[in-house]
């Protein structure tokens, strides 16, 4: 039985044994078990979709210099303003600036965990870069990294803010962007 309204997306199986696995158990942060089992196939699908909406922020953001989507954990989505190549190393940075950041905020917040959704932001020089964390069920937790010249990092925020709705509305699922 496929649970998934889209016919252009793999299915996904819909016994009890996916549905109360451990490890996911329903968590909107984990990445489903039967995505992440197939994430080859899974990947193409959400690649084409994301690398639409990652073109049209390009387009109407001529200050953008790169725009990464990926996994929390690193895995490389879609990228423009980059060969596919450094955009695979830079979501594994995002994953790793995003957990140092996450762990930071753990600390400063007393212990309290922080938000899911949350932006990272960094300025050098002229070059401002905004880490933007989402939930996107069955996906689990992605991060969105914008970068551009010449503009305020408040910019940057609001075009990242921007390109995480247009992701979540393309693949047809909830989300909350930071």
């Amino acid at each position: 039985m496929n649970t998934h309204n889209r016919t252009d997306h793999p299915p996904l199986a819909n016994d009890a044994a996916h549905r109360d696995d451990a490890t996911y158990a329903g968590d909107p942060v984990l990445m489903h078990p039967e995505i992440a089992a197939h994430w080859a196939l899974w990947s193409n699908v959400v690649s084409q979709a994301a690398l639409t909406r990652l073109r049209h922020l390009q387009e109407r953001f001529p200050e953008l210099t790169t725009a990464v989507l990926s996994t929390a954990d690193g895995l490389h989505i879609a990228s423009v303003g980059t060969p596919d190549e450094t955009g695979e190393r830079l979501a594994a940075i995002n994953g790793s600036l995003f957990g140092v950041a996450r762990a930071e905020a753990e600390i400063i917040s007393g212990g309290a965990e922080p938000s899911l959704s949350a932006v990272v932001s960094v300025s050098i020089g002229q070059s401002q870069l905004s880490l933007l964390s989402f939930v996107l069920a069955p996906y689990g937790q992605l991060l969105l990294s914008v970068s551009a010249a010449g503009v305020q990092v408040g910019t940057v925020i609001v075009q990242a803010r921007s390109a995480a709705y247009e992701l979540i509305t393309a693949l047809g699922l909830a989300g909350t962007p930071g």
